[in-house]
C-alpha cells in the first residue's frame, strides 16, 4: 500500500492517493493518534490539491481534533481559507501554527508559516534552486520583460469592468496593473448614455490580470498550482475593463498598450462534450444544473497518458523524478506569472513542455502568461490541448473562454464559458459557486459587446445570484441595465457595487454618469466627486472632471464648467488622453459667455492638435468635435463682430452660408464648395478693446426684467428624466417671452388703433435678410424667441430649415426624435411609446397600408395582419407584422381650411443592423417645400386669429386659439433643434401678453410636445394641457387678485407683473452685447 501510495503521488493522482488514504485511515489503530493525524492531513492534502476544499477542511480539523495545535495541520487548513478568500481566519490559523511551533518542527515549515502570514495572497517560492538557471539567452529575454512590468501587481481574479453610460466596449487584451484604467462615458454623444452617446466604441484598457484574456481560479488571490489532473496547474488573475462610450486610456502603469481591435484568431480544437454540454444546458435553460455525463476521471487520465505514450509522436510516459522536477519547475513558473516575470515563466513551462508536451499544469500556466503578454491565440491553443488531457477541469474551459472573448471568437467563447459553468459544480464548495459566477460574469460582458444587453442582464443576474459579494458583477449589471435605459435599476447595482467595494472608482463614474443622465444633478455631482477623491489630488482622472464640467454646461453654469475644465487640460496633456474632447468642451463654454478670444484659442488649439500616437488614433468623437470647432470659431467671430448691432437687425439665419449651416448641422468635415464660396470671419484684433461701462441706470432698469424672467423660466423645465434644468436657457426664455409679449401687444394696440405695424426686413428670417420692411406676422414673432434661444446657447444648431441650401431643403431635412434605438430606451422619450404604438396602429388599420425606404406601399389589409396589428404590443411585433423598415403618417386635420389634412409627424420603425433583437421606433419629421407650405398657411391664419381674439378681449377665444397656433408649431417643426422650447417659450409669453400669465408647472412625466405630436387635432391637444395649464381667466372666471393667487398657492405660486409694467426688452437690451451681458448675469466676470 505505500508503494501504491507513493507512485500515486509522485505521479499527482490525487484521486488515488486519498482512495489509498481511506484504507490506512480505517484500518489505523484508534491509539495511534499522530499516525491518523499524519494521514488525515495527507487526504486533506490530495482534495485540497483537486480543490474539494470542504473536505480538505474536514480532514485539517479532524487531524487536530486527533493531535491538536498540530503545526502540519494548521498551516494546511490556514491555506485552504486563503484559496476561498478568507485572509483574515488563514491569518489567524496561520498564527496559530507558528505558535505551535518549536526547535523540533521542520524549519522549512516554520518559514513558509512565517511567508504567509506576512503575505496571505502569496504563493511560496524557495525552490529556485532545484531547477537549473535559464539560459544567458532567456535571461537576456527576460531582462526587458522584467522592467516593464515592475509596476504589476500579483494577479487577482476579480473581473473588474471599467465602463460608462451606456456603449458596448470593444474587446480587449489583457493589461495587468495595479490600478484601475480609467473609465469614460457613452454620456458624450448623442442619446442616452450612453449612454452615451453614441461616439465609435472604444478598445478598453484593462487592469490586474485581465478577465477577457487571462483565466484565473477564483475571486481573490494568486495563482494557484493545484489541478485535478495528472500534474499541477496554475492560476493568474484576470481582470476586465470594459467602456460603454468614449474611448477609454490605459492607467498609468498599465505595462503595454491595448490591443487591436478584435480579430478571429486560432484556436485550438475542443472536445465535443463542450459544445453538447453548453447546448444541453441552454436548452434546458437550467441555470446552475450541471449537464456532464458521469465518467472515470482516472481512468481517462490513464487512458490520455497511454494515447500520449504509443501515439504518432507521443512521449514516453515521465518517470517519477521528471513528474517531481516538472511540480518544481511549474509552482516556480507560477511565482513568476504573479510578480510580473512573464517571459522568465514563459521560458521555464517552455522546457517542460518540450520533454512532456500533456503536462496539464504547464499547459495552464503557459497559456495564462500568453494571455498575460497577450499571445492570445497561443494561449487558446495551450488551453485547447490541456481541456485534450483533463476534460473535466473547469478552469481550462474558462480561460479558453477569455482568452476567445479577448479574440473576439464570441460564439467560441459563450461555449467554453457556459462548459465551465457546467463542470464548475463536479468540485463543489465556495470556489465552485464562485467560478461559476465569474464565467457569467465573463459572458454578460461578452453580450455586452455584442450589444446584447437584455441578455447581458440575464447572465450577471445569474452572478450576482450566485455571489452576490461581486462587486464587479454589480458594476457591469448596473451598465448593461443604463444601457437599455432603465436607469433606476442601473443606479441601484451600481450603489450594491460600491456598498461592497467603496473603492471601486468605475462604480462610482458610473453611477455619476446615470445619475446625470435621469437628471438627478446634486446626487450626480456628489458620486462624481467620490470617484474624483479616490485620485491623488494632483492626478484627478480627466473623464470624471470632464462629465463634471459638461454637467455644469447642460445647467448652463459655464463658469463653474470652465474652472474643472481647466483643472482638467493639464493632466489631459500629459497624459496625451483626451484633450481635443476637453478644449473643445472649455471652448463652447467661453463662447456662450461670449468670451470670443478665449474660445477662439481653444478652437484653434481643438483643431491643430494631433495625439502624440498620430492622428490615425483620433476618436470619431474627437475628429467630430474639431470639425465642429471649424464652423463654432468662425461662429464666435460672428457674434464677436455683432456685439454693436441691434438685435432686431441680426439674423445668424439669413447671413450666414447655407452650405455652411448645413455642414454644421451635420457635423461634418468642410467641403470644398464651402472652401471655395465661404469667405471666413474677419480675425480678432490684435489688442482687445476695452469693455464699455455698464451705468447704475441700466443696471436698474435691468434688473426687474431679470427678476420677471427667471420667474418665468422654471416653467419651462420638463418634470421627466433626461432634462437637466438650465438655468442660462430659462433667463433667455423669460426674456423672449417678455420682449415677444410687449411686441404683441404693439401689434394688438396698433391694430385697435386702426393701424398696421411694420418692421425691418434685415433682421428677419424670413425676409432672408433683404432690405426694406413688412408687416409684423407669425415668423417675426417666432424670431423674437428664435434669437434668443440662439444666443443662450451657441453651439446648439438652432436654425430655420427653410434657411438650409434648397438641396438640403427639398430633400426633406427635418428632426428625427427616437423613443428606443436598437436595445436602449431613449431617457427622455420612451415614455411616449405606448401611445405612439397605438398611433401607428389606429393610422395602419385606416389606411391599410404603411411605406416602406423607397416611399412605395406595404399592404396590411389582409384579415390576418389587421388581427396581428391589433395584437402587436412591441415594435418587434409589429416589425413581424410589416417584415421591413416602414413609415406611416400620422394626419393632422386644418383648421383654417375645411376638410384639409396635413402631413404630421412619421411614426417609423426600423431593424438596427448588427445587433441582436434591435428595433428603432422614432418620429421623423422631414421638413419639405409643399409641406412648409401647408404650415405655413396653417400658421398664417392661426397667428391672426390670435390677433383678432386679443383685439376683441375674449380671452377664453384667445387661449384656445394660442393652443391651436403652437399646435401646429409643434408638428411643423421648422427649425434643426429647439422647436419644443422655442414652442413653449410662445405659449408662455403669448398668455402673459393677454393679460393672464400661466403660473403652472408641467406635471410629472409629461411632455407638452408630444401632446401636440401624437394628436390628430388640436381640440384634442387643447383639452389635454388646458386641464393644468390655463389660468382663470382663459377659463372665463375672473382673475384673482395677487395676494389671494399667492395665498392659495401657499406662497409657492409666482406672481408676475404686468407686461406693460415692465420696460421694453427691446431698449434695454437692444444689442447683442447687452444680451450676452444679461444672460451671463451681473454678478459674473465680464466679457462683454
Amino acid at each position: 500500500m505505500a508503494f501504491e501510495f507513493v507512485s500515486a503521488l509522485a505521479e499527482q493522482r490525487y484521486t488515488e492517493c486519498a482512495k489509498v488514504l481511506d484504507a490506512s485511515i480505517a484500518a489505523c489503530d484508534p491509539g495511534d493518534a499522530q499516525g491518523r493525524a499524519e494521514m488525515l492531513v495527507n487526504r486533506g492534502y490530495c482534495h485540497q490539491r483537486v480543490q474539494l476544499y470542504r473536505k480538505a477542511l474536514k480532514d485539517y480539523d479532524a487531524a487536530l481534533e486527533a493531535v491538536p495545535r498540530l503545526p502540519i495541520a494548521l498551516y494546511r487548513k490556514g491555506q485552504v481559507l486563503a484559496a476561498q478568500k478568507k485572509y483574515e481566519e488563514a491569518r489567524a490559523v496561520w498564527n496559530e501554527a507558528l505558535q505551535a511551533c518549536s526547535e523540533r518542527s521542520d524549519a522549512q515549515l516554520v518559514m513558509d508559516i512565517s511567508a504567509a502570514i506576512k503575505d496571505p495572497t502569496g504563493v511560496k517560492a524557495g525552490l529556485s534552486a532545484v531547477v537549473g538557471p535559464l539560459s544567458a539567452d532567456v535571461a537576456k529575454a527576460a531582462a526587458p520583460a522584467a522592467a516593464s512590468t515592475s509596476s504589476w501587481a500579483p494577479a487577482t481574479p476579480n473581473p473588474s469592468p471599467s465602463s460608462n453610460g451606456g456603449a458596448a466596449p470593444a474587446p480587449a487584451a489583457p493589461a495587468p496593473s495595479s490600478s484601475s484604467s480609467a473609465t469614460t462615458s457613452p454620456a458624450d454623444a448623442a442619446g442616452p448614455s450612453k449612454p452615451a452617446a453614441p461616439a465609435a466604441e472604444p478598445a478598453a484598457q484593462q487592469k490586474a490580470g485581465a478577465a477577457t484574456a487571462a483565466p484565473s481560479t477564483g475571486r481573490g488571490g494568486v495563482a494557484s498550482t493545484s489541478a485535478p489532473s495528472s500534474s499541477s496547474t496554475s492560476s493568474s488573475s484576470s481582470s476586465s475593463s470594459s467602456n460603454g462610450g468614449a474611448a477609454s486610456k490605459p492607467s498609468s502603469k498599465s505595462a503595454s498598450p491595448p490591443p487591436p481591435g478584435p480579430s478571429k484568431g486560432p484556436a485550438a480544437a475542443a472536445s465535443t462534450a463542450s459544445s453538447s454540454s453548453s447546448s444541453k444546458a441552454a436548452a434546458a435553460g437550467a441555470v446552475g444544473e450541471c449537464d456532464v455525463e458521469e465518467v472515470d476521471c482516472v481512468a481517462q487520465q490513464k487512458a490520455a497518458r497511454a494515447a500520449a505514450a504509443g501515439g504518432p509522436g507521443g512521449a514516453a510516459s515521465p518517470d517519477m523524478q521528471t513528474v517531481l522536477n516538472n511540480s518544481i519547475a511549474i509552482q516556480l513558473a507560477v511565482t513568476q506569472i504573479n510578480s510580473g516575470s512573464i517571459v522568465e515563466a514563459e521560458a521555464i513551462l517552455d522546457k517542460v513542455l518540450v520533454k512532456t508536451p500533456r503536462e496539464l499544469g504547464a499547459r495552464v500556466a503557459r497559456g495564462t502568461a500568453r494571455a498575460l503578454r497577450r499571445d492570445l491565440a497561443g494561449a487558446v491553443e495551450d488551453f485547447g490541448v490541456a481541456i485534450e488531457v483533463e476534460p473535466r477541469y473547469a478552469d481550462s474551459w474558462k480561460r479558453r473562454g477569455q482568452a476567445r472573448s479577448a479574440l473576439g471568437d464570441h460564439e467560441g467563447a459563450l461555449a467554453d464559458l457556459q462548459k465551465a459553468i457546467d463542470l464548475a459544480p463536479l468540485f463543489g464548495g465556495p470556489d465552485s459557486a464562485q467560478s461559476r459566477a465569474e464565467c457569467y460574469v465573463e459572458k454578460g460582458m461578452i453580450y455586452q459587446k455584442m450589444r446584447d444587453y437584455r441578455r447581458a442582464c440575464r447572465e450577471l443576474q445569474q452572478a450576482v445570484k450566485l455571489d452576490g459579494s461581486n462587486a464587479q458583477a454589480w458594476n457591469v449589471l448596473g451598465l448593461c441595465s443604463t444601457s437599455q435605459g432603465d436607469i433606476r435599476d442601473g443606479v441601484r447595482a451600481y450603489e450594491k457595487a460600491v456598498e461592497l467595494n467603496p473603492k471601486l472608482k468605475e462604480g462610482w463614474v458610473n453611477m455619476g454618469q446615470a445619475l446625470k443622465e435621469e437628471g438627478r444633478t446634486k446626487e450626480a455631482e456628489r458620486v462624481l466627486l467620490k470617484a474624483l477623491a479616490l485620485d491623488p489630488p494632483d492626478q484627478p482622472a480627466v473623464h470624471v472632471l470632464r462629465v463634471l464640467a459638461q454637467m455644469k454646461q447642460q445647467k448652463g453654469e459655464h463658469a463653474a464648467a470652465i474652472k474643472l475644465l481647466d483643472r482638467a487640460l493639464p493632466v489631459a496633456e500629459a497624459r496625451d488622453e483626451q484633450v481635443i474632447e476637453v478644449l473643445y468642451l472649455r471652448a463652447i463654454c467661453y463662447h456662450a459667455l461670449g468670451a470670443a478670444r478665449e474660445a477662439v484659442r481653444d478652437y484653434d488649439d481643438c483643431l491643430g492638435h494631433v495625439p502624440k500616437t498620430g492622428i490615425a488614433n483620433v476618436s470619431e468623437e474627437a475628429r467630430q468635435f474639431q470639425f465642429l470647432s471649424f464652423y463654432q470659431k468662425d461662429i464666435a467671430l460672428y457674434f464677436y463682430h455683432s456685439l454693436e448691432r441691434r438685435a432686431k437687425d441680426f439674423c445668424p439665419d439669413s447671413e450666414l452660408p447655407a452650405v455652411f449651416k448645413e455642414l454644421w448641422c451635420k457635423k461634418g468635415p468642410p467641403t470644398a464648395e464651402l472652401i471655395s464660396h465661404f469667405p471666413p470671419q474677419p480675425p480678432l484684433p490684435l489688442t482687445p478693446a476695452p469693455l464699455p461701462p455698464v451705468s447704475p441706470a441700466e443696471m436698474e432698469r435691468l434688473r426687474p426684467l431679470t427678476a420677471a424672467a427667471d420667474q418665468l423660466g422654471v416653467l419651462l423645465q420638463n418634470h421627466h428624466q433626461g432634462f437637466l434644468p438650465n438655468v442660462r436657457q430659462q433667463r433667455a426664455a423669460g426674456y423672449a417671452a417678455v420682449e415677444l409679449a410687449q411686441a404683441l401687444r404693439e401689434v394688438v394696440a396698433a391694430r385697435r388703433a386702426g393701424r398696421q405695424v411694420w418692421v425691418r426686413s434685415e433682421g428677419s428670417s424670413g425676409q432672408a435678410g433683404s432690405a426694406g420692411r413688412h408687416l409684423f406676422g407669425w415668423r417675426d414673432a417666432m424670431d423674437i424667441v428664435v434669437k434668443w434661444r440662439q444666443l443662450s446657447e451657441p453651439n446648439d444648431q438652432v436654425v430655420w430649415v427653410d434657411l438650409l441650401t434648397r438641396r438640403e431643403f427639398e430633400q426633406g431635412f427635418g428632426s428625427h426624435t427616437p423613443m428606443f434605438s436598437g436595445q436602449t430606451k431613449c431617457v427622455r422619450y420612451y415614455m411616449n411609446f405606448a401611445r405612439a404604438l397605438e398611433l401607428q396602429k389606429e393610422v395602419l388599420l385606416r389606411e391599410g397600408h404603411a411605406f416602406d425606404a423607397n416611399n412605395n406601399t406595404i399592404p396590411v389589409g389582409s384579415e390576418a395582419k389587421r388581427a396581428a396589428i391589433r395584437a402587436a404590443r412591441t415594435a418587434e411585433d409589429m416589425y413581424q407584422v410589416l417584415q421591413q423598415d416602414s413609415w406611416v403618417v400620422v394626419p393632422i386635420h386644418s383648421v383654417a381650411r375645411a376638410d384639409h389634412m396635413m402631413e404630421g409627424t412619421r411614426l417609423t420603425l426600423v431593424r438596427v443592423p448588427n445587433q441582436p433583437d434591435a428595433y428603432e421606433f422614432s418620429i421623423r419629421t422631414p421638413v419639405t417645400p409643399p409641406r412648409w407650405k401647408d404650415f405655413d398657411a396653417e400658421l398664417e391664419a392661426a397667428f391672426e386669429g390670435i390677433l383678432a381674439a386679443f383685439a376683441e378681449d375674449d380671452l377664453p377665444l384667445l387661449a384656445s386659439r394660442i393652443m391651436t397656433y403652437c399646435y401646429y408649431w409643434y408638428n411643423f417643426m421648422p427649425l434643426a433643434r429647439g422647436t419644443a422650447a422655442v414652442g413653449y417659450t410662445t405659449m408662455l409669453g403669448l398668455f402673459w401678453g393677454a393679460g393672464m400669465p400661466v403660473t403652472a408647472t408641467i406635471p410629472k412625466d409629461y411632455q407638452v410636445d408630444w401632446e401636440a405630436i401624437l394628436a390628430q387635432h388640436p381640440d384634442q391637444f387643447t383639452a389635454s394641457v388646458s386641464a393644468w395649464l390655463y389660468p382663470p381667466q382663459a377659463r372665463g372666471q375672473v382673475a384673482p387678485a395677487a395676494e389671494l393667487e399667492a395665498a392659495a398657492g401657499g406662497g409657492k405660486a409666482p406672481v408676475f407683473p404686468a407686461i406693460d409694467a415692465l420696460p421694453p426688452v427691446s431698449e434695454v437690451l437692444g444689442t447683442v452685447r447687452q444680451r450676452i451681458f444679461a444672460l451671463n448675469g451681473e454678478n459674473s466676470k465680464r466679457y462683454v
